[in-house]
C-alpha cells in the first residue's frame, strides 16, 4: 500500500499517540487534532487521502463533522471511532458515507485493516467509476 496522508480527529491523546506510532511505522504520514474545530479547520487547509474520526468530540459531534466532510468532498475516506458502539450509530455513520466503523479499544491490527480495507473499496469504486 502507497503512503497515505491521514487525520486523526480524536480527544484522546493516547488514542491520537497510538494511532499516529502504528500508521507511521507503516510510512503514512499522520496529522492529529484533539478538537472537532482544529480538525475541520486541519480538513479544510490539507489534502488527506483518510480520517481517522471519533465520534464523541466535546466540541463537534463527530457526526455532524462527517456530514460537514461529505457536503465539502467525497473524496477522503473517512472510518470512524468510538467508545459508544451501537448498529444504530455504525448505521448512521455508514448513510453519511463513512467508509468503516471501529469500536474503541482496537488494536492495532484491526486498525491496519480497517484503513487497508477501506482503501481498496475505494480504489475499486474509483476505477469501476472510469
Amino acid at each position: 500500500m502507497k503512503p497515505l496522508s491521514i487525520l486523526v480527529i480524536d480527544d484522546e491523546s493516547i488514542i491520537c499517540d497510538a494511532c499516529s506510532l502504528v500508521l507511521a511505522e507503516k510510512g503514512h504520514l499522520v496529522d492529529r487534532c484533539l478538537t472537532g474545530k482544529s480538525g475541520l479547520l486541519a480538513i479544510e487547509g490539507g489534502t488527506y487521502n483518510l480520517i481517522l474520526l471519533d465520534m464523541k468530540l466535546p466540541d463537534i459531534d463527530g457526526m455532524e463533522i462527517l456530514k460537514t466532510v461529505r457536503e465539502k468532498t467525497p473524496a477522503p475516506c473517512v472510518i470512524v471511532m468510538t467508545g459508544y458502539s451501537t448498529m444504530s450509530n455504525a448505521l448512521q455513520a455508514m448513510k453519511l458515507g463513512a467508509a468503516d466503523y471501529l469500536a474503541k479499544p482496537f488494536t492495532d491490527d484491526e486498525l491496519v485493516g480497517a484503513i487497508e480495507n477501506s482503501c481498496e473499496r475505494l480504489l475499486k469504486k474509483q476505477v469501476a467509476a472510469l
